[in-house]
């Protein structure tokens, strides 16, 4: 008995599944704010966290003065500003993060001991200037000089919420500035499973059919 050929519209529909499992969606990340910015003149900043879409890119930094503002030491550390970079991700798979910044030019010369950090974040407080309330996922980096440098490898994250901070003190009378980029990309293979497997089961529908005409 010959067997029956599929029907053209439930192909095409089993190829599109299958070819979902490997696309990933286009998407933007907003920007990141500065959540809470610290200085020898005090706190600042409403703590607002960012949910970042996946994948995106999301620019941060900040400009100092010079001075108090970020120049003067804030009291029992050794820096003149910590900047807080508050940011959530959401959904069901593991995500990988990276991110890069950049001293470029005079305006980041004037910026010495220049590090960056990450670490999750309960939401509740500011956060800490010494010992994060968990392990970092990312231990502090070696200070920057002039350049553009990776501050953050390609990190594994879980759903939750995290803190980009970053730290260092204005040398420069003018003041100083730094600038960065947060990228986040999903992981592709577990989150591509489930369509993958019903592509492929729609396929073996047909085998189960097939046999059973037979």
């Amino acid at each position: 008995m010959k067997h029956g050929r599929p029907s053209f519209p439930v192909l095409l529909a089993a190829m599109v599944v299958m070819a979902l499992a490997f696309v990933v969606p286009d998407a933007r990340a907003d920007m990141l704010p500065s959540s809470y910015e610290r200085t020898s003149v005090g706190t600042s900043g409403a703590g607002g966290t960012t949910t970042l879409a996946v994948p995106g890119s999301s620019n941060y930094g900040n400009s100092f003065s010079g001075g108090a503002d970020g120049g003067t030491p804030i009291p029992s550390t050794s820096y003149g500003f910590f900047d807080d970079y508050i940011f959530e991700i959401t959904g069901a798979t593991a995500n990988s993060v990276t991110s890069t910044i950049s001293l470029g030019g005079a305006a980041g010369l004037q910026i010495s001991g220049l590090q960056a950090r990450l670490f999750q974040y309960d939401g509740v407080t500011p956060p800490p200037l010494g010992t994060p309330p968990s392990p970092p996922v990312v231990s502090w980096s070696t200070a920057f000089s002039n350049g553009e440098y990776a501050v953050i490898p390609d990190t594994m994250l879980l759903p939750g919420r995290y803190v980009l901070q970053v730290r260092g003190t204005v040398t420069g009378v003018a003041g100083g500035s730094y600038a960065g980029v947060l990228n986040l990309t999903p992981v592709p293979l577990p989150a591509a499973l489930p369509l993958l497997g019903a592509g492929l089961g729609l396929f073996s529908a047909f085998g189960v059919r097939r046999r059973r005409k037979a």
